[in-house]
């Protein structure tokens, strides 16, 4: 099979995943040698995940789209019963108060993460099938009905952050597929309701938006993760205290390898570290972009278009926390936080890119797939 693969994307992953290896054997190994006897531990894991999952990516670069289309729906179906195990007393697994996990023998999987992924490739089918026809009352719900159990079950464990993402990227996906203003106002109208509903409905919720306002009402609390990020930050300055030498990884950031290792890069790589990683991170946007408007198909167009601004937006929500410019939301930064289910599925979607692009056509979008007939219109034309 001749397929010619996007050189730039593995080689913007590749060091995005070694950075990521660096800054968590940096951020955990002090704390892991104290609990563990083993400074290694968290570092060996992940590395575990990132072979995995690199074989997990070759295997679906090597995928035609066509089999990842009407595969879809089976892997819909795969995550939602494993959403559904998340509620299933001894095969799901608890962590501060949430229950996100299934697995055992201390092996644990996170389904939401690669839900996500699920569903933008069914939505994208879909709205690939019906393009032309998204503007259809019954098209146009059939659409939001696709994410809207598995945000539900993801909403259930609870995973606040993790739903706002799945339901974001699938409006984002909307608006690439060119839903129509006077439709889009109303759907996002009642997003934001939803948002706000859910936001005041539950107390730590709440709490955690008046911690972010003001973090030092509550500096023990809610507001303390803020405040010691800032702190990080601060004494990183410009150039930063050196790797290896963060104060805030030692007891003051809980679990600083994972949701906060932005604060710990800070510190010890200051400015200058976060600029870079935050421009590898547009880097890898742009390409996931660029592979969108070269795709072949709708569906191509669809599924690259939002895996790169899912990837994008994760990363943006991370630092933005440890920045104090949004409310905590519990996400990790993706190639980066230690997590074998979010490496193992930002992985999937890096292989999903690659199949995009190595079915990619010279020719510009109005003369590729814009010019083809959908299902609907050639049935029609019969």
């Amino acid at each position: 099979m001749n397929r010619s693969f996007d050189h730039w994307l593995v080689l913007i992953t590749a060091v995005l995943l070694a950075f990521g290896l660096v800054m968590v054997f940096s951020a955990s190994a002090v704390l892991a040698e104290e609990e563990f006897h083993d400074p290694y531990k968290y570092l060996i894991r992940q590395s575990i995940a990132i072979l995995v999952g690199v074989g997990l990516a070759a295997a679906m670069a090597f995928t035609p789209t066509r089999a990842l289309k009407k595969f879809g729906y089976v892997t819909y179906a795969a995550c939602l019963a494993g959403l559904l195990f998340t509620y299933v007393p001894g095969i799901q697994y608890k962590a501060n108060g949430a229950a996100r996990w299934i697995g055992a023998g201390g092996v644990n999987v996170q389904p939401s993460e690669f839900a996500k992924i699920a569903v933008l490739i069914v939505l994208a089918a879909f709205l690939d099938e019906y393009r032309t026809h998204l503007h259809n009352r019954k098209v146009l719900a059939t659409a939001l009905a696709i994410p809207a159990l598995p945000a539900l079950l993801t909403l259930g464990q609870p995973d606040f952050g993790t739903t706002a993402i799945m339901v974001g990227i699938c409006g984002i996906m909307l608006v690439i597929a060119g839903l129509q203003w006077r439709y889009l106002i109303p759907v996002a109208g009642a997003g934001a309701l939803g948002v706000a509903f859910l936001v005041t409905g539950e107390e730590y919720r709440w709490k955690r938006v008046t911690s972010f306002m003001d973090p030092w009402q509550n500096q023990q609390g809610d507001g303390y993760h803020i405040i010691q990020s800032w702190v990080a930050m601060h004494s990183g300055g410009v150039n930063g205290q050196g790797l290896g030498n963060s104060m805030a990884k030692l007891h003051f950031l809980p679990e600083p390898w994972t949701d906060f290792i932005g604060a710990v890069i800070g510190e010890e790589l200051g400015l200058v570290g976060l600029v870079s990683l935050v421009s590898l991170f547009a880097l890898f946007v742009w390409r996931g972009m660029r592979i969108a408007q070269r795709a072949s198909t709708a569906f191509g167009t669809y599924l690259a278009g939002t895996l790169a601004v899912m990837i994008g937006l994760e990363a943006f929500f991370n630092l933005a926390v440890i920045l104090g410019l949004v409310p905590p939301k519990g996400l990790v930064l993706p190639f980066i936080s230690y997590g074998s289910s979010a490496t193992l599925a930002n992985l999937w979607a890096v292989g999903v890119l690659l199949s995009i692009a190595a079915e990619a056509k010279d020719q510009p979008l109005a003369q590729g797939w814009q010019a083809a007939a959908s299902p609907l219109q050639a049935q029609a034309a019969r």
